[in-house]
Formats: structure tokens, C-alpha cells, sequence
């Protein structure tokens, strides 16, 4: 089995160049974010999709998850689109009342 020295930690540090010039013009030329600006509408006619916060009673989430559950897997909707379906069924039924 050979021995080797141990490397010379002088020798094993490489120090990079660096010009700070272009380290300036880099930092100095900037750049837009990762994240895309959302478009402004300026038309009213389309239909947007809005983030609402709802808030409900502990009891009511878990009536609807047994509700979720008793429904078939491949056919079950996310707890999501049931509350979105209920909603339209709503107002549906009160649209006709009028």
C-alpha cells in the first residue's frame, strides 16, 4: 500500500478572480420576477375566477367529508367542487323562486 503526503492546504484553496466590475453590472442590470404578473381585465363581461374566503363550522366540514366518503372513489368530486355544486344548486333553486 502507497502513503502519499497529506495536500498542502495552501495548495488545495484556490482563491476565484473576481472583477467586481461585473459583479456590479450584474447586480445593477436586475430582472423581473420568477412569478407572472396576473393580466388586468378591463372587461366586465368576462367571468373571472375570484378567491373568496369561507369560512365554516368544524361540524360542516365533517358532514360534508362523511357525505364525500359514502360516494364511490371514481366518482367522488373534491370537497371543492361539492361546496361549488351545492352553491349552484342554491341558486338555482332561488332563481326559480322568483
Amino acid at each position: 500500500m502507497a502513503i502519499a503526503k497529506k495536500p498542502s492546504v495552501a495548495k488545495s484553496i484556490v482563491e476565484p478572480v473576481v472583477d467586481e466590475k461585473k459583479i456590479e453590472a450584474l447586480i445593477n442590470k436586475g430582472g423581473s420576477s420568477t412569478k407572472a404578473k396576473p393580466e388586468v381585465v378591463d372587461n366586465l363581461d368576462e367571468d373571472a375566477v375570484k378567491t373568496v374566503l369561507l369560512r365554516l363550522y368544524q361540524s360542516q366540514l365533517t358532514e360534508i367529508e362523511e357525505v364525500l366518503a359514502k360516494i364511490p372513489k371514481r366518482q367522488r368530486p373534491s370537497r371543492h367542487a361539492y361546496i361549488i355544486q351545492a352553491l349552484e344548486e342554491k341558486i338555482q333553486r332561488d332563481l326559480k323562486k322568483k
